[in-house]
């Protein structure tokens, strides 16, 4: 095993991409929902080999902005449907809320990003998309 650094820029790639491989398994489910209702974990498997083929792991962080664009999507809206996304499964994982679990969530950590369309603070989840995390 090698130590590895990922650079600011690889590492917003990488939140892109996951945050594009969301929408496209919402709405792969939403699409699919017959072919894939009796299948385990909803048929992500099936999803998630489809995924891997898919041209957008080979994109640089400049080439998947310019498809977000495409799709009408800013950095920060995929940021935002990308920490929506691990808050509701987090909070549907069945872990009861408690006061210290409450006042970790809202001492979760935000970054300024800047986008031509607006200035915000977009939440960063402290998990990195992890395949066990999907269940």
């Amino acid at each position: 095993m090698a130590i590895v650094f990922m650079s600011k820029t690889a590492k917003k790639r990488s939140l892109l991409l996951d945050a594009l491989r969301i929408l496209a398994w919402e709405e792969y489910k939403s699409t699919n929902k017959e072919s894939l209702k009796d299948l385990q974990y909803g048929g992500y498997a099936v999803f998630d080999a489809e995924w891997k083929d898919e041209k957008l792991h080979d994109m640089t962080y400049e080439e998947l902005i310019a498809f977000a664009k495409s799709l009408e999507f800013t950095e920060v809206e995929l940021l935002s449907i990308r920490s929506s996304y691990y808050a509701k499964k987090n909070n549907s994982s069945g872990a009861t809320t408690s006061a210290t679990s409450t006042a970790t969530a809202s001492a979760t950590p935000t970054r300024k990003v800047n986008d031509s369309s607006a200035n915000t603070n977009v939440p960063v989840p402290d998990e990195e998309f992890d395949v066990g995390d999907l269940f």
